[in-house]
């Protein structure tokens, strides 16, 4: 039993919270998540089953689109309505907000939230903060490719944001909030996709209880069903065994360039793999063996 499941996490749970209740439902311990939303965070939430835990990280890696609510005139330690505001503005939404978006797409830094479950020492950063403690933090870049105001009104706007794996949409919320001067404080967030695949196609916990075992295996997609965003490699089908095995293949055809890609043996996915440039010849090598 192998495949990505995916769920509509509801609000009020962990991604942790999903991953144990998987386990009960698919009788497994191999499960794990493909990126953390938060426990007031609704949405895609891609599930790995079986061997498929073994691309998660990759799948984390994709871009992601949210539908994010925010209101005026507040800042909170934690980055949204959940958390104690330590900081108020009276000025209103700016009618120039879409100038001011438009100056937070694209490439750039930004500082990690001290309620994040990022690492300092060993210890998550939320550790710290709830101990009233603030821990040095560097600023990591992300992308931001699409920023758009759905909906505005005198006390909170709701936003469309396409951004890079690794963004946190508060911060992003907050940094936007103070650069209009009204303070923009995250009360809402649902992940609406996940590289090209989107929660339209995702289920709730409530419709997988109630499904038998048989009927929530046939759910599971083909482990490299949210892989696109790394190119393939098509291999002959003759070379599955002798990749399986962990044998490398030389190849004659160019391939663009990336750290990792998807290995094909006739129409069968093998896992992932890299290239190497050895004495002239171009090689094909296996990372992780899927089948």
């Amino acid at each position: 039993m192998n495949g990505i499941l995916l769920v509509d996490k509801p609000a009020g749970w962990t991604s942790h919270d999903v991953v144990q209740k998987m386990r009960r439902l698919y009788e497994t311990k191999q499960v794990g998540h493909t990126g953390t939303l938060d426990p007031m965070a609704t949405g895609l939430l891609p599930i790995c089953i079986g061997k498929a835990t073994k691309v998660a990280e990759y799948i984390s890696d994709d871009k992601k689109a949210y539908l994010a609510r925010a209101v005026r005139g507040i800042r909170t330690d934690t980055g949204d309505t959940t958390g104690v505001v330590y900081a108020r503005s009276d000025v209103p939404i700016p009618d120039n907000l879409d100038d001011i978006l438009r100056t937070f797409t694209g490439e750039q830094l930004q500082l990690p939230p001290m309620h994040s479950a990022l690492k300092y020492k060993g210890k998550k950063l939320y550790d710290y903060a709830r101990m009233g403690i603030c821990v040095p933090r560097k600023k990591r870049p992300i992308t931001v490719t699409k920023l758009a105001c759905l909906e505005r009104g005198d006390t909170e706007i709701s936003l469309l944001a396409e951004v890079s794996s690794g963004t946190y949409i508060r911060t992003l919320l907050d940094d936007i909030g103070v650069a209009a001067g009204c303070f923009l404080t995250m009360s809402d967030l649902r992940r609406v996709s996940v590289g090209n695949t989107t929660v339209d196609g995702s289920y709730t916990i409530e419709a997988l209880e109630a499904m038998p075992l048989d009927a929530r295996k046939s759910l599971l997609l083909p482990m490299d069903r949210l892989l696109d965003h790394l190119p393939p490699i098509h291999l002959p089908a003759k070379r599955l065994k002798p990749m399986t095995n962990g044998m490398s293949t030389r190849i004659s055809f160019p391939v663009e360039k990336a750290p990792i890609y998807r290995i094909y043996a006739g129409d069968v996915f093998v896992g992932l793999g890299i290239v190497k440039e050895e004495d002239g010849t171009t090689n094909v090598c296996m990372k992780k063996v899927l089948v």
